[in-house]
Order: C-alpha cells, then structure tokens, then sequence
C-alpha cells in the first residue's frame, strides 16, 4: 500500500486553510449585514440617513456630521456592507480576514464619533441607525475573530493524516539507517575473532 506523500499532504492542507468553515456562524453575519443596510435608511446623525452620510449629501452637512462620523459610515459600509456580504458569499479567508480588520477599525471610529459629539456641545444627536450600525459591526467583529482561529474539518484531518505519514517516515529511515549500519563491514564488532585469531598464533 502507498504511503502518503507528507508534502502532497501540506499543499492539500494549505488549499483547505483558505476556507471558512462558518457553520451556523453564517447567519449570524449574514443577519449583521442585512441589519447594516436597514441602518443605512434609518436617520444616522439628525434628520440624515445612513447613505446620506456615505454620499456627503447637504443632509449630512446640516446635520455638521463629524469627520469621525464620516468615516465610521464609510469604513463600516466596506467592513459589514462589502466584505462581510463577500465572506458570506464565499466562505474565503482571503476575505474573512480583511472582513474583520476594516471592521473592527469602523468600530473604533464609532467610538471616537460618539466622544466627539457629545464634547463638541451640538445639539444634533445621533439618531437610531447609527447604533444600528454599531451593532451590526459589533456582532461581525466577534463573530469572524473565532472563525480566523479555528480549522475546518477537512483541514484538521488533513492536519492528522500528515503528522501520521511524517511519522511513518521517520520509523522508516531510522529502519534503514539500522540496517545500513548493521551491512557496514567497518562498522561489525569482530574484535573476539581478532583476539582468538591472536590466541591461536601464539600457541
């Protein structure tokens, strides 16, 4: 019987770590991103929508949206409203990964939008999208962070399958070193012949 070859064995695991195994996951970041594009009509700061902020209309101006602000709406449209949508779609950790940094920078920003509202004294409050959305990027942060990390199930018998043929091999090359070393003529221990040889020449 063939015995696997461990370097076939690490490119087949290598193309299996290149997607996610999400699971029920999905729809947890499936139900984040449709969440997002709700909050994206909704009024995000005053009487201006989501998109609104996104496009920079006078709305938004009225409404004195804070550069903070501006940029949350913009970062959290790419992190939940593209890449997560993306990651969903085709379960890459090419996509997954970036899904979740852009996201959790647009986090950051939601953050800092808040404080620099509520320090600036204007009377213009947020308005009920705006949480939406941070809700949104809250359940993609921590919902992609444990899919990076994990393994999925072809990987992780992938994973086991090699570590099994790598130790085959070994056994197998210590065997072989064995008996090369037990073939050397130089290396067999003839030293009682030697000394009988001696023994009888002196007799």
């Amino acid at each position: 019987m063939t015995q696997p070859n461990p370097a076939a064995l690490a490119h087949e695991e290598k193309t299996a770590a290149s997607t996610v195994d999400m699971g029920a996951k999905r729809w947890v970041l499936a139900a984040a991103a449709a969440l997002y594009l709700v909050a994206m009509v909704l009024p995000f700061v005053g009487d201006a929508s989501g998109w609104q902020v996104l496009a920079a209309t006078g709305a938004a101006k009225e409404a004195q949206t804070t550069i903070t602000e501006y940029v949350f709406a913009w970062i959290s449209f790419i992190g939940v409203g593209i890449l997560t949508t993306l990651a969903v779609v085709t379960q890459r950790f090419a996509i997954t990964v970036p899904a979740w940094m852009v996201t959790t920078v647009s986090l950051v920003f939601s953050v800092l939008g808040i404080w620099l509202r509520n320090s600036s004294g204007l009377d213009i409050s947020r308005g009920p999208g705006y949480y939406l959305a941070i809700l949104s990027v809250v359940a993609v942060v921590f919902t992609t962070f444990p899919l990076m990390l994990s393994r999925n199930a072809s990987q992780a018998a992938l994973a086991r399958e090699r570590a099994e043929s790598q130790g085959k091999d070994e056994v197998a090359m210590a065997q072989r070193a064995a008996t090369k070393h037990q073939d050397n003529p130089l290396l067999i221990d003839d030293r009682r012949s030697r000394a009988a040889q001696r023994h009888n020449r002196t007799r």
